[in-house]
């Protein structure tokens, strides 16, 4: 009688394995399946749309003191990364791999994009100081600033974190805390994907060439 128990279970548990390896064959794909590594958000690189709600008019001053709105850019795909000039590493690094990835382009595939690095340092990046400070980056790049309340709008549009790390009671000396993300948006204005300040030049090319 015993060892008969035995058996039914031996025979229940290999039924089992046998349901479990068939149930894990034949489940459904994930619902990430075919997005990006490098990018942020779960979007498809290509010319498959997010449904995020990123993005807004604004209306800033570039580094050479001229007015810019988001019309100017309409019918190009806008490149658009928030950041700061007196930030230590991430931005800089952002912007190195954005400009070698700019070089690889030709100059008729760049032309259709629109290159953005909007402050979230208004206090300090000046027109003055971003002209300065955007010689070391590719010149396609175009760096907006503007006041607190041209400003804050668009961060909010574009659901960037920013808060100052290490206040220290002085007006030019400290650190901001930051998201670090680079939004790719199409001729219209909305959101496609997105990669950060880690992503290789080489992915970046590959994102851009496979949205034209």
């Amino acid at each position: 009688m015993g060892s008969r128990v035995l058996k039914l279970l031996f025979i229940t548990l290999i039924l089992l394995c046998l349901l479990s390896i068939f149930l894990y064959f034949n489940r459904p794909p994930s619902s990430l399946e075919g997005t990006s590594s490098n990018s942020i958000a779960s979007v498809k690189v290509g010319k498959s749309y997010g449904q995020a709600t990123i993005g807004g008019p604004f209306k800033l001053i570039d580094q050479n003191g001229k007015t810019r709105t988001q019309a100017d850019f309409k019918g190009k795909f806008m490149i658009v990364y928030f950041g700061y000039s007196f930030c230590p590493d991430i931005c800089p690094a952002a912007l190195y791999n954005m400009t070698q990835a700019f070089d690889e382009l030709s100059s008729k595939e760049l032309s259709q994009f629109a290159p953005l690095f909007i402050t979230i340092d208004p206090e300090r990046d000046s027109v003055e100081n971003l002209k300065t400070y955007m010689q070391n980056f590719h010149p396609a790049i175009i760096a907006l600033t503007g006041s607190n309340e041209k400003l804050t709008p668009v961060i909010k549009a574009y659901r960037v974190y920013a808060k100052k790390a290490k206040p220290d009671g002085t007006a030019t000396e400290y650190l901001l805390d930051h998201s670090s993300i680079v939004y790719l948006m199409d001729r219209q204005g909305r959101f496609i994907t997105s990669f950060n300040h880690q992503t290789d030049p080489e992915t970046i090319v590959k994102t851009l060439r496979a949205v034209l």
